[in-house]
């Protein structure tokens, strides 16, 4: 039988079979939140215990220590969002800041569902615990209302966050889009201290993990995936997989893979870009670009002039520039100014786009940036 913990008087009933132990702190593990009819809030000891046996990428590590080295030294509550697209870590970085939480004594308790009230439950743990809310929006929408029923939305949780309860809390949150969260959050140290936005795997990810994994016969097609990673503006961990499963089974090459995964490159991603000219100027620019595309406009003001102008590229023809930035370059070849008067004056020998970190955009128009 699972334990079952029991908020009672500032003490745990942990039951186990027929056996009762009263404690005064709850034990470090990781519980669920559920709420049960004429009981009220119930922590069930949970089977996941959090176990992390693959190798940890990028800066899990160091955002773990930061945390929690934060959370042991601020006097009052410490909120963490993360945020991003799916399969770039998040979850994954919060389980492991919860288990190095537990091996400090800190309990964990994973928020699943929607409750109402949960406030006044978190409020009278007396001890240092961790909550969790993965998906957070999805869990405590940012409206109040539905067209089912009345919840209680994201804003009935802010007194949580920035209070002072009777011992300190740490609040992991995370979030595939921003846009879905209430103003009050963002923006707002005083409840959640940190943010750390996850757009898509640095080269250096990339690298990293399909030495570890692609077979020895394939690594030559590193500096591929690497260029196919700059390109796609939200390559994660889950399209990486599953490239090297392709490669690794099938024995093929990269395009082949592509062309039966489910990943597409045709989606607008925010670059910075240099443009250089033959007479030795160079101009920059940013703007949401989509690397799928044979026809892209690419526009800058002119330093000198404020004059806009415009080329058109040819997105297909970028190639990796084999820098850590991820950095693109396209050809003189593959560019051609707008108008013709721009073409007299100067021509441009290439073009250098940087993945910007700007966060995920799907293409929608309105929020295209210039």
């Amino acid at each position: 039988m699972k334990n079952i913990i029991i908020k009672d008087e500032q003490k745990y009933n942990v039951i186990s079979g027929n056996a009762i132990s009263i404690l005064n702190e709850l034990p470090a593990s990781v519980y669920e939140l559920v709420y049960k009819c004429g009981e009220g809030f119930v922590l069930n000891a949970s089977e996941n215990h959090f176990n992390i046996t693959e190798k940890l990428y990028g800066e899990v590590e160091t955002i773990t220590r930061k945390v929690l080295h934060s959370f042991e030294t601020a006097e009052g509550n410490l909120g963490v969002l993360f945020s991003g697209p799916k399969g770039l870590g998040k979850s994954l970085t919060i389980r492991n800041i919860c288990v190095e939480a537990i091996k400090k004594g800190f309990p964990v308790i994973l928020v699943k569902e929607h409750f109402e009230g949960i406030n006044q439950f978190i409020e009278t743990i007396c001890q240092r615990v961790v909550v969790v809310f993965d998906e957070f929006e999805k869990i405590y929408p940012s409206i109040n209302k539905t067209s089912q029923t009345e919840l209680e939305g994201q804003d009935s949780l802010l007194n949580l966050f920035d209070t002072t309860l009777l011992s300190k809390k740490l609040f992991l949150l995370t979030c595939n889009d921003v846009r879905n969260l209430t103003e009050y959050l963002i923006n707002r140290p005083g409840r959640l201290h940190y943010h750390f936005r996850m757009y898509r795997l640095s080269i250096a990810e990339i690298t990293e993990y399909c030495t570890d994994n692609l077979s020895e016969r394939n690594r030559k097609l590193i500096p591929e995936i690497c260029s196919l990673g700059a390109v796609i503006p939200d390559f994660s961990y889950d399209m990486l997989r599953a490239i090297i499963f392709e490669l690794n089974t099938y024995q093929c090459g990269l395009q082949e893979a592509r062309s039966v995964l489910n990943i597409d490159a045709r989606i607008k991603s925010p670059f910075n870009y240099t443009v250089y000219f033959k007479s030795g100027r160079t101009e920059t620019g940013f703007n949401y670009l989509d690397m799928g595309h044979i026809q892209c406009s690419v526009e800058w003001n002119r330093k000198s002039t404020g004059y806009r102008e415009i080329a058109k590229a040819d997105m297909t023809k970028v190639q990796w520039t084999g820098d850590a930035d991820g950095s693109l370059l396209l050809e003189e070849s593959h560019i051609k100014f707008v108008r013709s008067e721009d073409v007299k004056e100067d021509g441009i020998e290439k073009i250098i786009f940087i993945p910007a970190k700007a966060g995920y955009l799907s293409g929608d128009s309105d929020y295209r940036m210039d």
